[in-house]
């Protein structure tokens, strides 16, 4: 651990960020040697880690306080330009969130695209975790106004809320039709997050 007061609140916030990632990882190991190892992720237990509201609910949390911790360490006349810094942290969280996301569920369709986006829309929090920290960005900011890279923000957080939500109802009638519009709706808010990132 670091020697002063603010790298210790730096190092307890690293910790917080890195809290979901690795919640998520012991818990699917801890299910995984339970169903016996194998060459890829078992998919029940790829759904079991990404659909258990206790993970999202203490990962989300633990980023929460994460942000502030940093905040708080910031000296009182800089917090307001630290706080673009920490929204486009969260953003980062957010798109490390969802590669990792699509990588497991890659990986546990044992490398078969379809499976992988049904897997992604089906665990539902890979979506809605990456979309709350986006909200959360977008609202931090000192001036908050509906233009630009804002209503970009908004718009990334709408389609990826409903992108699980058009799986989920329009699977109950059709399931080719909720796949296809929930899997479009994922592209369209990866795109849009994705796109101006250097």
């Amino acid at each position: 651990m670091s020697e002063t007061t603010a790298d210790r609140k730096g190092d307890i916030a690293l910790f917080l960020y890195a809290a979901p990632f690795i919640l998520n990882f012991v818990w699917a190991l801890y299910l995984w040697s339970g169903t016996g190892l194998s060459r890829t992720l078992p998919q029940l237990v790829f759904l079991e880690v990404t659909q258990n509201p206790y993970l999202f609910f203490f990962g989300f949390a633990a980023v929460t306080f994460g942000a502030l911790i940093d905040f708080n360490s910031e000296p009182p006349e800089r917090r307001k330009s630290a706080l673009s810094v920490l929204s486009r942290r969260l953003q980062a969280i957010a798109v490390l969130s969802i590669v990792l996301s699509f990588i497991s569920a890659w990986y546990a369709a044992n490398f078969d695209l379809g499976v992988t986006f049904f897997n992604l829309l089906d665990g539902r929090y890979p979506l809605v975790f990456p979309a709350l920290l986006v909200f959360l960005s977008f609202v931090i900011l000192p001036s908050v106004r509906l233009q630009g890279a804002n209503a970009k923000n908004l718009l990334v957080v709408v389609l990826l809320v409903a992108s699980p939500v058009a799986i989920h109802e329009l699977g109950k009638r059709n399931t080719v039709a909720g796949l296809g519009v929930g899997l479009i709706l994922i592209l369209a808010a990866a795109f849009l997050l994705l796109r101006d990132k250097k």
